[in-house]
């Protein structure tokens, strides 16, 4: 069964993520802009099955709270961690890793990120098919 982007979230539909940084279907919900109160930004990120981030780095650091679905995170050189609801994933600062949902499931999660100054994120190249299919075995 291949789910969609659930009717029942409580967070609009967000806008459609950029290529440049993702593969497949994603929607972003800014939820909280960095501010002279906060040094994060706080979004939701739901992504249709199969699609996901683009390898990237944070300077500070991320928190990934799962909210919805299956998924994944992989940091460089280390096998995949499988994602599911009520899940929360501490990324170091640094560290080149992406994350997604399933083949056949969607993810959504909620996105706590750091700044370092005015940057909070640096996007590298995509996650080849290959090394995706193979986290789906």
């Amino acid at each position: 069964m291949k789910a969609t982007t659930s009717e029942n979230s409580i967070f609009p539909k967000g806008q459609q993520g950029s290529p440049d940084w993702f593969t497949g279907t994603v929607r972003v919900t800014p939820l909280l802009a960095k501010d002279k109160n906060n040094d994060f930004s706080i979004g939701n990120v739901v992504f249709e099955p199969g699609a996901r981030t683009h390898w990237h780095t944070h300077p500070r650091g991320q928190v990934l709270l799962v909210m919805e679905g299956n998924g994944f995170y992989q940091e460089q050189g280390k096998p995949a961690r499988s994602l599911k609801k009520g899940d929360v994933v501490n990324i170091p600062e640094n560290t080149v890793h992406w994350h997604g949902a399933s083949a056949n499931s969607l993810l959504a999660h909620i996105a706590i990120t750091n700044y370092k100054g005015s940057e909070n994120v640096s996007w590298l190249k995509p996650v080849t098919d290959h090394e995706y299919s193979k986290v789906n075995e």
